[in-house]
């Protein structure tokens, strides 16, 4: 069986590139002016308040997401005990998306909506935060963990899409993407998360 794109030209290769990547820009310039928005801005900075004054207080911070979201998860992780800009002490962050054994055993064994909530279960403790990523808002093993997190008393900051405003009374900080497009609503998550690890990096200067 031939590859799907074994026989395409690169003028073909080219012009797809250049048209997704136009759309891309143009969906950012959407974006940009969308994201300014005052009651948006609030919330973002509400969350942030709460993940910073978490570890500021001693607790840890974990995430969570599937697919794509994942990944953005171990980016995440990786700012808080590494660094984003400046070099500071390493702060506790778990991405409970890494363990391979722990997805596929609990899935195996609980179901695949728990694969997150168990994580959740055996490491958080009150006064943590859980940042939740679901560009649908809608998979269960975000939804499922969220509830958990809530009962124990940790921090529930979800972020989502359009489409996500379900979740509004089953978290503590919802920040809701005003996009439909996966990417381009992954980019945001990973945005907001940037700024809040950047002003962990620069107010590690003032200590």
């Amino acid at each position: 069986m031939a590859h799907p794109i074994e026989d395409v030209t690169p003028d073909a290769i080219g012009a797809a590139t250049t048209a997704q990547l136009d759309a891309g820009i143009d969906a950012w310039l959407h974006l940009a002016e969308a994201l300014r928005e005052p009651e948006l801005l609030a919330q973002v900075r509400a969350a942030g308040e709460a993940l910073v004054s978490s570890l500021a207080a001693g607790g840890k911070v974990l995430v969570a997401g599937n697919g794509g979201s994942a990944a953005i998860a171990s980016h995440v992780a990786a700012e808080f005990i590494g660094k984003c800009i400046h070099d500071r002490a390493p702060l506790p962050a778990v991405n409970l998306a890494e363990s391979l054994s722990s997805i596929t055993a609990i899935g195996n064994d609980y179901g695949y909506e728990h694969v997150f909530d168990r994580g959740v279960r055996a490491l958080a403790r009150p006064g943590d935060v859980y940042v939740a990523m679901s560009t649908s808002g809608r998979s269960a093993n975000i939804v499922q963990s969220v509830a958990t997190a809530r009962e124990m008393g940790v921090t529930t900051i979800a972020m989502t899409g359009l489409g996500g405003e379900h979740l509004r009374d089953a978290v503590d900080h919802l920040l809701v993407v005003p996009s439909v497009q996966t990417p381009r609503i992954q980019e945001v998550h990973m945005l907001w998360a940037h700024a809040w690890c950047e002003a962990v990096d620069v107010l590690s200067l003032r200590s």
